[in-house]
């Protein structure tokens, strides 16, 4: 099972003359990495990643880059892939219902 999280990452100053090209091309290169976009405001990056480890290390992955200066995680949640069955709501009462019990 794979987890999903979204990061906001602010740049360092010196690196934002070139648009962030370089983060984004260093963003992109990671293989957790969906999706990034440019946001205006306090940070300047989305970053979308899915990974089948933890990811608070891919986020010690990003911010050991040498133009972040601050990276915020905004969600964090488990992934499900499309197509995968999902339990209704009657199959986890029943689970439940018809688990043994200690006596």
């Amino acid at each position: 099972m794979t987890t999903k999280a979204y990061f906001m990452v602010s740049v360092a100053e010196k690196f934002c003359q070139d648009g962030y090209q370089e983060a984004v091309r260093d963003l992109q290169a990671m293989p957790e990495v969906k999706s990034v976009e440019s946001v205006s405001g306090v940070c300047d990056l989305l970053v979308q990643v899915e990974a089948p480890i933890r990811v608070v290390l891919v986020a010690n992955k990003i911010m050991a880059k040498e133009w972040v200066k601050r990276l915020y995680v905004l969600k964090v949640e488990p992934f499900q892939p499309e197509g995968a069955p999902q339990p209704t709501t009657p199959e986890l009462l029943k689970a439940r219902t018809s688990s043994p019990t200690k006596k």
